[in-house]
């Protein structure tokens, strides 16, 4: 339930709004921080305490939509936060898919997600075959990868929530627990993970956490989290896979990250792979959410063609993502992904909702009424 605080926040915010729609004396000492901070040209934190508009995707769903104070994640039209589902939705997980554990474990699991859609754009790109999935999360990667047609033999995090959420999703039981960041425990992974795949993996996928690099966080030099990526590279050299994919933040391919990514690419390329990078927008692949994301894909063979966006890109764009010409069809909105979704009055984050008609292709998919995901992208 919403605090008091809260409750006056989402009473105040107008849809499209953010923190500057509180009243200069908003009794919040974390509010009048942002606003001195922007007015000192320090960043505007523009989606904090932001309110979703129905007429555009939304800003990126972080492990905190839980909170108002953290993003744009403030229902429409209605005094309440996001629920649990909605915020999968905008990540485009089907409604079948479960998250576990606690109501924060669950919203961890959904924040630090690729959106399915999105890594079906990615895993296209490659024939299908035998998939290895390191950082696995509860498998938005994963599930882009079994819609591509790959088969998803191994998947691997530290977070047993989270494990269990991909195995209730996933067939075979193909996801275990281990911690990548232990040289011990990662080399058994991967000797677990080669045994899966018959010592032949197709295509190696992950997401090594990010905060080290993240813009949302305090990108220190020293932080653990970013020898996860070396992990990621310890285990390409040892699986050896046909192709692989790196996921990330935006930051890794600029200035926090340049130089990590680069030695990266360097030790790749002494494997034998050919490697590329693009900064994708999720809202081009059909995800109701402006979600910008670096992928590195690497083969050792010719590079693939990447999944052109079928739908329009939200500024700002990078690099050459753009879809070409006006043929591109119109982003996917906060509205075609949960406008279907109703919950009782008064009903906490961790509801389940109530669905009424759907009413619009992604809404079918989303529920499973439409077989084909190109319906919903």
């Amino acid at each position: 339930m919403l605090s008091a605080l809260d409750r006056s926040v989402v009473d105040a915010v107008p849809p499209g709004g953010n923190w500057r729609d509180l009243p200069e004396n908003f009794p919040s000492q974390r509010v009048q921080q942002i606003r001195a901070s922007a007015g000192r040209g320090e960043g505007s934190r523009s989606t904090y305490y932001g309110r979703l508009r129905w007429d555009r995707p939304s800003y990126t769903i972080s492990t905190y939509f839980n909170r108002p104070g953290n993003g744009c994640f403030i229902h429409p039209s209605e005094s309440r936060l996001i629920t649990v589902r909605e915020a999968a939705r905008l990540q485009t997980f089907p409604d079948y898919w479960r998250f576990s554990g606690t109501l924060r474990q669950r919203a961890v699991q959904i924040g630090n997600a690729v959106p399915p859609l999105l890594g079906l754009a990615v895993a296209r790109m490659f024939e299908a075959g035998s998939v290895v999935d390191l950082f696995a999360g509860a498998g938005g990667l994963s599930l882009g990868a079994a819609l591509a047609g790959h088969s998803v033999v191994a998947a691997v995090d530290n977070e047993p929530a989270a494990v269990l959420a991909h195995n209730l999703n996933m067939p075979g039981d193909a996801a275990f627990v281990a911690d990548l960041g232990d040289e011990s425990s990662a080399r058994r992974a991967w000797r677990e993970a080669a045994a899966r795949a018959s010592g032949s993996v197709d295509l190696l996928i992950g997401g090594p956490p990010c905060q080290g690099f993240s813009t949302a966080g305090k990108a220190l030099k020293d932080d653990p989290r970013n020898k996860l990526l070396w992990s990621y590279v310890e285990a390409a050299d040892y699986l050896r896979p046909r192709a692989l994919v790196i996921e990330n933040v935006v930051a890794l391919a600029q200035s926090r990250g340049r130089q990590q990514l680069g030695d990266v690419r360097k030790a790749l390329d002494a494997m034998g792979y050919q490697t590329d990078v693009k900064i994708l927008h999720a809202e081009g692949y059909g995800v109701p959410q402006r979600r910008r994301r670096t992928i590195l894909v690497g083969t050792r063979g010719p590079l693939p063609d990447w999944t052109p966006p079928e739908h329009s890109i939200e500024p700002p764009a990078f690099m050459s993502s753009q879809p070409d010409g006006p043929q591109a069809s119109k982003a996917q909105t906060v509205l075609d992904a949960i406008g279907d979704l109703q919950i009782p009055e008064g009903a906490n984050l961790d509801v389940s909702v109530r669905l009424g008609s759907p009413r619009t292709s992604l809404q079918a998919w989303l529920r499973g009424e439409r077989t084909q995901v190109d319906a919903a992208a």
